[in-house]
């Protein structure tokens, strides 16, 4: 087996990086690693990891460049098991949009 690097862009909030210290690189593998363990997609729009005892809150997008970003806030021990993908997130607020268009149309 032969490891590679693979680049992704990492950016945790203010409140994160206190949290983690110079423990960056760790978090970010841990992070990556809850992704592509969830066998769902790349793009997720909310996930977790606890790391030192931290619940810390996760999102991931691919750019239109194809670049893979992390982004990294402060977490919700009430939602350490909620995994919530990007497709998922989209779906919803589309449903959302058509139920309120809806109600406009009607009240005519």
């Amino acid at each position: 087996m032969q490891r590679i690097f693979l680049p992704f862009l990492f950016l945790p909030s203010h409140a994160a990086q206190r949290l983690i210290g110079r423990d960056r690189d760790k978090v970010a593998v841990l992070a990556l690693q809850a992704i592509l363990r969830s066998h769902k997609s790349l793009e997720v729009a909310h996930q977790q990891i606890r790391y030192r005892g931290h619940h810390l809150a996760f999102s991931s997008r691919i750019t239109a460049g194809g670049e893979l970003v992390v982004e990294l806030d402060v977490g919700d021990a009430r939602l350490k098991d909620r995994l919530v993908l990007e497709e998922e997130l989209r779906a919803a607020g589309r449903r959302v949009r058509g139920i309120s268009s809806e109600g406009r149309r009607r009240v005519g």
